[in-house]
């Protein structure tokens, strides 16, 4: 009769010890050797609001309020100013140091997509240079398009319901 109690006992345990066990739920990590184990838990953001990403911008020319769409519009140029650089493959030769550099405005026609990204690559419409193109090496010419859809191809605007925003760039390039 001990022995039934017995085993009464330990089937109870088990049950239990089973219960406990199965509450909690399982944490199985694995690691590629050579790998060190990362931790469960991640460490939380500062608090506070999300840093601002500059490239995330707004599409001014749908602003009905003129002082927005001129705030929006500065800093869509602010940031292309800073992230456009006059390309190293534009300047002369340092066997031709006299060589003319092509200056002057190159209008690029974006294509924005309703999630706010740029369709591929932005087109060069025209080039308002202070000489003809043909006073500048092809290479030049190339190489400052190359710049401008670099720079204009990169961009991210919020989203819209509009289905495709097209839109106009002027981007200058100077020497000095």
């Amino acid at each position: 009769m001990s022995q039934g109690l017995g085993h009464q006992l330990l089937r109870g345990a088990l049950l239990l010890g089973g219960g406990l066990l199965a509450s909690t739920p399982a944490r199985a990590q694995y690691a590629a050797p050579g790998f060190p184990m990362l931790p469960l838990h991640r460490p939380l953001p500062p608090p506070g609001p999300p840093p601002e990403d500059p490239a995330n911008l707004p599409r001014f020319w749908h602003e009905r309020d003129a002082e927005r769409q001129a705030a929006g519009r500065n800093r869509f140029f602010e940031l292309v100013m800073a992230r456009a650089q006059y390309p190293e493959a534009a300047k002369p030769p340092a066997t031709q140091p006299a060589a003319a550099m092509p200056t002057g405005r190159i209008l690029v026609v974006l294509l924005v997509r309703p999630d706010g990204s740029v369709r591929q690559p932005p087109r060069i419409s025209r080039r308002e240079l202070e000489q003809p193109e043909s006073a500048y090496p092809p290479a030049a010419l190339r190489a400052l398009d190359a710049e401008a859809q670099r720079v204009l191809g990169a961009l991210h605007f919020v989203r819209s319901r509009s289905l495709l925003d097209s839109l106009v760039v002027p981007m200058r390039f100077q020497t000095r």
